[in-house]
């Protein structure tokens, strides 16, 4: 059985006709010596094969140029190899006297092999020659079979050719002399010497070994795996050469019991991974297995798209989907996947890049008190609380702001649990009611009788001492909202076609925009808060009966700086009540300690995709060392390295190739039931258009005072009984 290694530079000509006719040129490389006589070994530094991969750099293939080299390589038996050994021992002891450069004498036949033998005996003396006359060393027996001694090992017959073309003659030949100078540093104690077919018959006899893999060598030539080694061996990281493919490192293969996805409800698919079997499929991993994730990588490097690659699969399969997708691209994207009967019941889309008049958009009042009952209104104000102070960077460094903003979201949320009780949810005051309840002094007065008298009595006593200058900070927020007709009708009416605890227990499928809006942060965290406020509600729900919900969060690091330590909380807090969370950032350093350490501890996957060494340093020591950042650095785009919980075990890191939503659900591209899909949404979240929204919030002070005083509006209404409607 022969073993055939071809190097050449990769062709895109080939199996295309050359219009022009090539000049060929051969040369076969064979030892110059008897082949007990070793070739020089090569090391790794430098790399034997920088040379040679400079050599094929430079061959111009769409000139039609090629530059081939066909080794081949015939394992030598043990058999064999001792009978040559023999005959290198015999041929030595004829040789006599001068076979090792020292004369030998004595009586034992001359010296030879029975010298060197008794030689052993005597420590060096004859016995019976002339005194001080020596016997060769030991170590000359071994030069009597060179390269050939026991431990030398696998010893391989060899079939070595070359065969470079070029359009012009003097271009073929000069290619064959940059492939006979890089075996020429083989030279040592023997060197390989090229040898040219001159006539046709030898020509044919040439192509037909190189084309076929005939081993008929011009003469014997064996070689060991020193001399071959620096050929057989991939290139290391020393060859530089343009024409070198790197493998992007040494990577753990991927678990043998990876399970395979092919739509199985049970499964989240993570994209193509190379089995055991060489044969690539789409890995997988299991549902009960994953519960925090955490992506990392360069921008551009397919990150958000195996979010979308999971989350079309976990839709179509039943469970509810909570995406944040800050620029709107994603849901563009998954729009038409998801354009199926099944899903559009269920499916629920929060757009703040569009604020035309006529525009249908979803509501969303925070404060709001449906469905809820007495004992949620603290959960409610450190929602609407923490959201709005941490997008504001308050920090530790406005506890007045703070205590006042918390004091009016729990006044507002009182008085909508009594809006509500009252069969009028539509009378509920929205998070713009938070700056008329602390500037308008009336206003609120005249609401104050409907609040408990430990309520009262903070607004009554304490709230007038406070500084003038805290309500500023408080209002700022609001003023930020008020400037936005997309900000304003998501946060302006009094009842909610959004409502994130229902899209838990309902799973639901919901895509969260807020492009295009002032204030993104804002947004963002009243809704990571709320999101973390729903899940610990679900203590409620036998453990049995809540439906696995599944959250991922794009620009996980810009998010952060707002969540102020929520992010933390829902990986810390939420697996319990089955809310699972993937996020994905470019830059892990940057995140908070506190979130960075939550999704560290509580993960169940970890993937990067390129990037820069520090990232990288810092995702490789997480792996303790089972690949370098080197290998990190270099990924291909839309390639990642991943470890996941398997079997209730953590995988090493293994190559992952990041699928695009197209090519594994081709199956459900739909986009000719978008329109279907948007009329859908417009139902289930019961939208409305912009114009008629911003229309009521005119007029939603007169009317929640209206409300509660049950007096009507208009200009009277602070104080004059006329006012008193029924």
């Amino acid at each position: 059985m022969t073993a055939t290694v071809d190097f050449a530079k990769p062709s895109d000509t080939v199996g295309r006709k050359s219009s022009k006719p090539l000049y060929v040129e051969r040369a076969e490389l064979i030892l110059a010596l008897p082949d007990q006589k070793p070739l020089a070994a090569l090391g790794l530094h430098p790399d034997p094969l920088q040379q040679l991969a400079t050599a094929l750099a430079g061959v111009r293939t769409e000139a039609g140029e090629r530059a081939d080299i066909v080794l081949d390589l015939l394992p030598v038996r043990e058999r064999q190899l001792v009978r040559r050994r023999r005959k290198l021992l015999a041929a030595s002891r004829r040789r006599g006297p001068s076979a090792y450069g020292e004369r030998l004498t004595g009586s034992l036949g001359g010296g030879g092999v029975m010298a060197s033998m008794s030689a052993a005996w005597s420590g060096g003396k004859t016995s019976g020659g002339s005194r001080g006359e020596r016997l060769p060393r030991m170590t000359d027996l071994r030069d009597g079979v060179g390269k050939f001694e026991p431990a030398a090992g696998p010893v391989f017959a060899v079939q070595l050719l070359l065969r470079t073309a070029a359009a012009h003659p003097q271009s073929a030949l000069a290619r064959m002399h940059q492939l006979l100078a890089v075996f020429a540093t083989t030279s040592g104690e023997n060197y390989l010497k090229p040898r040219k077919p001159r006539t046709r018959r030898a020509v044919a006899s040439f192509d037909r070994r190189f084309t076929t893999g005939e081993f008929r060598p011009r003469r014997r030539q064996w070689m060991t795996v020193p001399e071959l080694a620096g050929f057989l061996k991939p290139p290391t990281s020393r060859c530089n050469a343009s024409s070198v493919v790197r493998s992007g490192g040494v990577v753990p293969p991927a678990p043998a019991h990876l399970p395979v996805y092919t739509g199985q409800p049970d499964l989240v698919p993570l994209g193509a991974v190379t089995y055991p079997d060489g044969r690539e499929r789409i890995g997988a991993a299991r549902v009960e297995d994953l519960l925090f994730a955490l992506v990392l990588g360069k921008s551009g490097h397919g990150k958000t798209e195996e979010a979308l690659v999971q989350a079309i699969a976990l839709a179509h399969n039943g469970y509810g989907t909570w995406f944040l997708d800050p620029h709107g691209e994603a849901w563009a994207r998954a729009k038409p996947y998801l354009a199926h009967p099944h899903i559009a019941e269920r499916m629920w889309e929060i757009n703040l890049a569009e604020a035309d008049d006529d525009q249908l958009v979803v509501s969303w009042n925070p404060l709001s008190m449906e469905h809820r009952k007495k004992s949620d209104v603290q959960k409610i104000v450190r929602a609407v609380t923490e959201g709005i102070a941490a997008a504001q960077d308050w920090g530790d460094h406005a506890p007045r702001a703070r205590t006042i903003l918390a004091r009016a979201a729990q006044a507002l949320a009182l008085l909508n649990l009594k809006a509500v009780t009252d069969g009028r949810p539509d009378r509920q005051c929205t998070v713009f009611q938070i700056r008329k309840w602390v500037v308008d002094e009336e206003w609120r007065e005249a609401l104050l009788p409907n609040l408990p008298a430990s309520v009262r009595d903070y607004w009554e006593k304490t709230f007038p001492r406070v500084a003038a200058d805290a309500v500023p900070t408080v209002t700022y927020a609001i003023d930020r909202l008020d400037t936005s007709p997309a900000l304003q009708a998501f946060f302006g009416c009094p009842t909610s076609g959004y409502d994130v605890r229902e899209a838990m227990d309902t799973s639901r499928v919901v895509f969260v925009c807020p492009s295009g809006s002032e204030a993104d942060a804002l947004v963002a965290c009243l809704l990571i808060h709320d999101l973390h406020r729903a899940g610990l509600s679900r203590q409620d729900t036998p453990r049995d009966q809540r439906a696995t919900f599944w959250a991922w969060i794009d620009e996980l690091t810009a998010l952060d700086a707002s969540s102020k330590g929520f992010l933390a909380a829902i990986c810390e807090q939420l697996r319990k009540y089955e809310v699972r969370l993937t996020g994905m950032t470019q830059m892990v350093l940057r995140l908070s300690a506190i979130t960075r350490q939550a999704l560290l501890q509580n993960r169940s996957l970890l993937a990067t995709c390129a990037a820069d060494h520090d990232e990288a340093d810092f995702v490789a020591r997480r792996w303790n060392g089972q690949v370098s950042a080197d290998t990190i650095t270099a990924l291909p785009k839309y390639h990642y390295l991943m470890s996941l919980t398997l079997d209730g075990q953590p995988t090493p890191p293994f190559r992952v190739r990041g699928l695009p939503v197209e090519e594994v659900f081709a199956h459900y591209d739909n986009p000719g039931g978008i329109e279907d899909l948007d009329k859908a949404i417009d139902t289930n979240m019961r939208r409305r258009p912009v114009g008629e929204i911003l229309a009521d919030l005119e007029n939603l002070d007169a009317a929640i005072l209206a409300h509660h005083t049950r007096r009507g509006p208009g200009p009277a209404a602070y104080g004059d009984p006329t006012s008193l409607v029924d």
